[in-house]
C-alpha cells in the first residue's frame, strides 16, 4: 500500500481551473489524481529530455545511438 503525504500548496487560479477541468475531462477520482497526472507528465518529459541529451552526446557511437533510438522511439538521423 502506498503511503500518502500531505502538502499545503498554493496554485494560481488559472492552474486550479486547468487541473479541475483536466480532472473532469479525464474522469479522475480526485484533484490529487490530476496533480499526480501532471507530475507524471513532467517526469516523462524530463526523462525524454535526458535521453535526447544522451543521444546527442553519444551519437558518434553506433551502439549507443541505437540504444538511444530504442528508448526515444524515433530515429536519431534524418531520413532522406
Amino acid at each position: 500500500m502506498t503511503q500518502a503525504h500531505r502538502k499545503h500548496i498554493v496554485f494560481d487560479p488559472q492552474v486550479v481551473k486547468f487541473l479541475e477541468d483536466y480532472q473532469v475531462r479525464h474522469r479522475l477520482p480526485s484533484f490529487s489524481a490530476a496533480v499526480e497526472a501532471a507530475a507524471a507528465a513532467l517526469r516523462e518529459q524530463e526523462l525524454k529530455r535526458e535521453y535526447e541529451r544522451f543521444a546527442s552526446d553519444y551519437a558518434a557511437d553506433p551502439t549507443a545511438q541505437a540504444e538511444a533510438e530504442a528508448w526515444l522511439g524515433l530515429p536519431m538521423q534524418e531520413q532522406e
